[in-house]
């Protein structure tokens, strides 16, 4: 133990009002490599610990002016200095001594008179422990710091660059507004069209990256609200609605009630609703159709995105929820995607006491179902 701490200098303060137990404990611990810091009173220890800052204090208990249990009973009172590991080592062997020293804070206890290597042992333990401990704190700090750093930059990107792609989003609809009637050759309508469907994935896929972010770091919240589904659904579907038609794929609703309330979280619902959509058109071909369907009842909601794509084998469909492995499929235009967006889906439906599952058949095409309560 003593040697995987060699690379440090630890610094224990020995408090005794005994000059020659100082002069004693001083070269056992000068011998085995460490430095040593002294006090006689018990009212001169938390200026000594404050100067000293020692990794370990050896603290005698029958002291005049300030016994080491009242000693011991400020030090861990002391924020700064709470963390240091005392050791009582003093000729008082009752049980009841030994119990209150350990109760005020107190690390270990060793009583006169004692054994050199005992003692040595027992102090390389507790340095090694508080190195150790000392270490993690460190790291958390460190880990903290990159957290920090890491929220920043979620912040810049989601400032900066969803600005960026909203404007050329706009740019990109001025532009296919004013061709739309004007005699343009196929290849033009068709580089436009390309633009307008790779923003529409990119945005996606930033949102959902941002979502993701903000889940991993716990800064997404539940926010529960009462607002139509319906609606929530519409505007999905209008936003979907020109990648679906740029692919040839027909959006179809089938929704029990045209007036459909929920109590939940409005954007994670939205996010749900958007990636199962997008999800079902990116494996869809000319010509298919993607069918939402909800089915609502006092006590839960039932959603449902089918569509008559590719479909999945059996092995993907079993890592299609898996974080650590989950597949990142091209889509019939070899679109390709994260992963992320069927992940959140699992994790906001979850969030909301649901749950999700899949139905698929290579060539059939993929039926995605959710439940949340109502």
């Amino acid at each position: 133990m003593q040697d995987d701490m060699q690379e440090q200098d630890f610094v224990i303060l020995i408090v005794d009002d005994i000059a020659k137990n100082i002069q004693l404990l001083g070269k056992i611990l000068d011998n085995r490599g460490y430095e040593v810091v002294a006090a006689t009173k018990g009212n001169q220890v938390l200026k000594a610990a404050r100067n000293h800052d020692p990794d370990l204090i050896l603290l005698d208990i029958m002291m005049p002016e300030k016994s080491g249990f009242e000693v011991c009973e400020e030090l861990k009172a002391d924020e700064d200095l709470a963390e240091i590991p005392v050791i009582f080592l003093t000729a008082r062997s009752d049980e009841e001594d030994i119990i209150k020293g350990l109760n005020l804070g107190g690390a270990d206890y060793v009583t006169k008179p004692f054994n050199s290597g005992e003692l040595l042992a027992r102090i390389d333990t507790h340095l090694s422990l508080k190195n150790a401990r000392d270490r993690i704190i460190r790291q958390r700090e460190k880990l903290q710091q990159l957290s920090k750093t890491r929220e920043k930059l979620y912040s810049i990107i989601a400032h900066d660059l969803k600005g960026a792609l909203f404007g050329i989003s706009g740019l990109a609809e001025v532009v296919d507004h004013k061709l739309r009637d004007q005699p343009v050759d196929e290849e033009t309508k068709d580089n436009i069209k390309r633009v307008s469907h790779s923003l529409t994935v990119a945005n996606s896929i930033l949102e959902n990256l941002l979502a993701w972010a903000r889940l991993q770091t716990d800064k997404l919240k539940m926010n529960p609200e009462t607002f139509s589904l319906s609606e929530e659904i519409d505007k999905n579907v209008q936003l979907l609605q020109t990648l679906a038609r740029q692919k040839q794929v027909e959006i179809q609703l089938e929704l029990d009630n045209e007036n459909i309330t929920v109590e939940a979280d409005k954007q994670m619902l939205s996010t749900i609703i958007r990636n199962l959509l997008a999800n079902a058109i990116k494996f869809s071909s000319a010509g298919d159709k993607v069918i939402l369907e909800v089915t609502s009842t006092d006590s839960r909601i039932r959603l449902s995105v089918q569509d008559e794509g590719v479909g999945m084998p059996a092995e993907v469909q079993e890592h299609i929820f898996n974080p650590d492995d989950r597949p990142k499929r091209p889509g019939t235009d070899k679109e390709s995607g994260t992963g992320l967006g069927l992940l959140l889906c699992k994790e906001f439906i979850e969030a909301h006491n649901g749950e999700i599952r899949v139905e698929s058949e290579v060539g059939q095409g993929t039926d995605f179902q959710f439940v949340i309560p109502q």
